[in-house]
Formats: structure tokens, sequence, C-alpha cells
């Protein structure tokens, strides 16, 4: 980790000067919830409560006799405009509004929209959903049983999403045949929710007169919001205007785009007035995109003397029921890119596993380093498990196989060094005190060492 000190002269490193602190500590800050436009109106997502079911009817009828309603979209509505799917980052698509079956608990049915959010609420409870309810699959090993209830049966015969290995496998494989001790580890990396301090919305306003719209996101990536609204609404981009004000957290939760978006832009389209959509914290950590959720069994080769060989290991991710993230290798599953650590592995081999279950989809989630901290922590884990069956020390087994300088491939300006973090650790914390212990008693319990920085 390289350190940059401040300069007296502009150079280009340095510390960046922060515009928006004087504005947040005063209270001006400008968040999507606090756009108002003139006649506008609001909207309420109806979700499914179950987690796997056929939609047998819907019935808006009485919703829509309500006073202060103005609209109701369902998936059908948005069938007849050829809306009823969107793409996701990861070449699949998603259904914005379910017409066939959900998919999810927290899946969006419909769509209302109101002349204030509570009555758009209130009406929610006035549409009558018939569900079939059918077998979930909420475990991704059983999602791959050739008995297991098809979570995307529109679209494929099994729950398979892909399989994406790198690395050297007969490199590897002749590591391991070599080996004078091989240590495993199964380890659950469970689901986290990023949670930012503002939950999704947007304000979305159709020009009836001019063909053009204008939507107020809270997104981290308006292009590639104005690409989608183009494409999925078949309006020309240069006619899109993507407004991105202050927002409170993202961490990768609000790069893609959710169907409240989507819908609040068909609302708008209908009604020829602006619609603000904003979801509740409880809609936010049902449906809006998640980070990890993975099984994952690492092995590691060494020698007598501890000696690391190789590194292999095998990933189970479960995507949810649409798959959302971008490309396999870095979102959720991009293992090979660090999971060797700060190790000198000569041979390694990784193999990720993808699966459709029913919990929401996953997408550009970050929650703090997207795919490092998994990778990191799996490495660390195998590491001390070696330390535990060779009875050695876990810091001087690391100080052993630690990268050094000149292992780096690289023309960049150097970074430092792992060796001297590695070597202040122990001295500057109860080490000594700490006993090593084996994968199956400390499953759950962070490692006994810790991924080793550089030092500049």
């Amino acid at each position: 980790m390289t350190s940059l000190a401040d300069h007296p002269t502009p150079t280009g490193h340095g510390r960046m000067l922060r515009k928006e602190d004087a504005r947040f500590v005063r209270g001006r800050g400008r968040f999507v919830d606090d756009v108002t436009l003139p006649g506008m109106l609001h909207g309420a997502v109806l979700r499914s409560p179950h987690a796997h079911a056929r939609i047998v009817s819907v019935d808006v009828s009485a919703a829509e006799s309500h006073p202060l309603v103005r609209a109701v979209v369902t998936g059908e509505t948005l069938a007849a405009r050829g809306m009823a799917w969107m793409p996701t980052l990861s070449h699949d698509v998603a259904a914005v509004l379910a017409t066939d079956k959900v998919r999810y608990q927290g899946q969006e049915v419909a769509f209302v929209v109101a002349e204030n959010r509570y009555a758009a609420r209130d009406a929610l409870a006035l549409i009558d959903v018939e569900y079939a309810p059918l077998e979930p699959v909420v475990d991704a090993r059983r999602a791959l049983d050739p008995d297991a209830p098809l979570v995307r049966d529109e679209k494929q015969a099994d729950n398979r999403i892909f399989d994406w290995e790198s690395g050297d496998a007969d490199a590897t494989a002749a590591a391991f045949a070599a080996a004078d001790h091989v240590s495993t580890c199964d380890l659950l990396y469970p689901r986290v929710h990023p949670s930012p301090l503002e939950t999704c919305g947007v304000v979305a306003s159709a020009d009836p007169v001019g063909g053009g719209l204008t939507v107020f996101a809270t997104t981290q990536a308006p292009h590639a919001h104005r690409a989608l609204y183009s494409r999925i609404a078949s309006i020309p981009e240069h006619r899109i205007r993507i407004v991105a004000p202050d927002i409170g957290g993202g961490f990768g939760n609000k790069v893609g785009m959710y169907p409240g978006y989507l819908c609040a832009v068909v609302a708008s389209t209908i009604t020829g007035a602006p619609v603000k959509w904003t979801e509740d914290r409880s809609e936010n950590l049902m449906s809006t995109a998640f980070a990890r959720d993975y099984h994952m069994r690492g092995e590691i080769a060494a020698t007598a003397d501890g000696r690391i060989l190789g590194l292999r290991v095998r990933v189970l991710a479960d995507h949810g029921a649409f798959n959302g993230t971008a490309q396999p290798s870095k979102f959720p599953a991009g293992f090979f890119h660090v999971f060797t650590g700060s190790y000198a592995v000569p041979a390694a081999h990784c193999h990720v596993t993808g699966v459709h279950t029913n919990k929401a989809p996953g997408g550009v989630a970050y929650a703090c380093s997207f795919r490092v901290t998994e990778a990191s922590y799996l490495v660390e884990r195998l590491v001390d498990v070696l330390a535990h069956d060779l009875r050695r020390d876990p810091a001087q087994l690391r100080m052993q196989n630690l990268l050094r300088p000149a292992d780096f491939p690289t023309s960049a300006p150097p970074a430092g060094s792992t060796t001297p973090a590695t070597t202040r650790a122990p001295s500057r914390s109860p080490w000594s005190s700490r006993a090593t212990t084996s994968c199956a008693a400390s499953r759950r319990a962070a490692p006994a060492g810790a991924p080793a920085w550089a030092s500049a």
C-alpha cells in the first residue's frame, strides 16, 4: 500500500479537496427524496409474500377505484408495452413486475400511483393476488440437485448459471500430487447487504410533447441508467436526462436498475405527471442487491517444512433469482485475482459455479471491497489450518511463504514490502497468547492471522 504525503506544489498526488462537507454539515444536501416537481404523484410497490409461487390472478379493480389513485401498473400492463423484462449487467433479464410467477420473497408484482405516498401505500392492500405456492430453493447446494425445483423455468432446464475457472489445473494437480501434506477447509461466507443510509429512489418526468424523459435517481451509474431506459422504453438516449444528486451511500447497491425506477417511468408516461418512488428500509433490505453468499472449499498443499506448493479453490455462488452481477470473474466471484493472498504460490486453480435460487438477486454490491474480503479470508483460514496441522506458528509460516519484492513483475514505483508489516504485527499484539485452532473448531471465527498489507 503506497503512502502518499501532501506536497507543497500540485503534483497529482496527495489529498483531494472536499467540496461537499460544508453543505452536508449544515443540512443543505439535496437528495432524490428532496426533489418535488409540480403535480408530482407518488408510487408504491406491491411485493410478493412468497419465495416461489405461480400467479393465478391479479385483481386491481378495488385499488383503481380508490379516490386518490391515478393508475395501477401490473406485469400485464408492462407486457403490452414490451417492457415486462429488463436486462441485467450480466446479460440476463429480470422481471420488472412478475407476470407468470414470483421467484423470491419481496419480488415486485404491482405498482400503484396516487396523489400522495400514504394513499399509494393504502391502495396496495386493495390489490387481490391469488398465488399457488411452489417449493422454493433456498440452498445453493440443493439448486444443483437433478430434482431441484426450477427457478428460471422460462429460459433453462436447470439452475446452473455459469462455470468459471482460472489458473492452471494441471500444474495445481501436479503440485498436490508432490505435496507432503494437504490441508482442507470448508467455509460458508454468508449473504450480506450494503444497507446504505439512503434507500433507492427515483423521480421520473416524461415529456408527452417532446418525447423526452428526465429522471432524478439515486444512482452510481447515471450513464448506464440512461442506456437502459433508452433500450427498455425505446427513447433515444439524447432525449433522456439523468440527474444524480447527492447520494446517501451506495457501496455498489445503486449501480444497477431496480423495477421501481422503470415503473416510475412508465407511470409518468401513463399519467402525464412526474412520479416519485422511494423504497422504505424493509424494501431495501428485502430486495436490493446483496453481496457474498458463497460456499467455499479450499485446499492447500505444502512440503513437510511448510513451503506452500499449491492452492485449489472450489466455490458455489448463490446469485438469487436473477443474475444481476457483472462478469463472473469480478462480481461476485473474482477469487483468482486475489485468492493466493500475499503468498508465493507456484500453482493455483479456482473453479466457481453460479446458481439460481429463490432469493433476491445479487448485484454490484461491494460491501467493503468486492471479491477481496472473501478471498483473503479463505486463504488466511487455509494458512491457519496448515499451521495447525504442521504444528507451526502461523506468523512464522506466513513469513516463510510471503512474496518478496523481487517476486512482483511490475514496472510501477515500489509500494513497500509485506515483510516489515508481517514482522511488526505479532510484536504489537498478544499474538503469543493465541492458540491455533482447527478449521472445524473455529469455522466462523476470525483467522488467527490477518492479510499482510505492504508497508511503505
